[in-house]
């Protein structure tokens, strides 16, 4: 399983179009993607209402988390921090 926000951010990355087709084609085909929907859109701008003044956090690093919270399923992280102070976010 793999959030939109975060294969946009990898294909973002792509230092050419043959490295973003290659990056799209294998992330793709061996994940689900979940969708940004109406729902995350709603989840994040909570976020930001409660946190984003507060907190100097990556903008791509709410829409994961609402993501995550919309799909209901726990976000596998490395980088905690930016993720603990959200209510209701469940943590793996």
């Amino acid at each position: 399983m793999i959030y939109d926000v975060v294969l946009a951010e990898i294909l973002a990355g792509a230092r050419n179009r043959t490295e973003y087709e290659r990056h799209h084609a294998e992330l793709t085909s061996n994940f689900h993607i979940l969708p940004f929907t109406m729902e995350v859109s709603q989840r994040f701008r909570e976020i930001l209402k409660h946190i984003a003044p507060e907190h100097h956090v990556h903008l791509a690093d709410h829409l994961i988390a609402a993501t995550a919270m919309a799909h209901d399923v726990p976000l596998l992280t490395l980088n905690k921090k930016h993720f603990t102070p959200l209510k209701g976010l469940k943590l793996a």
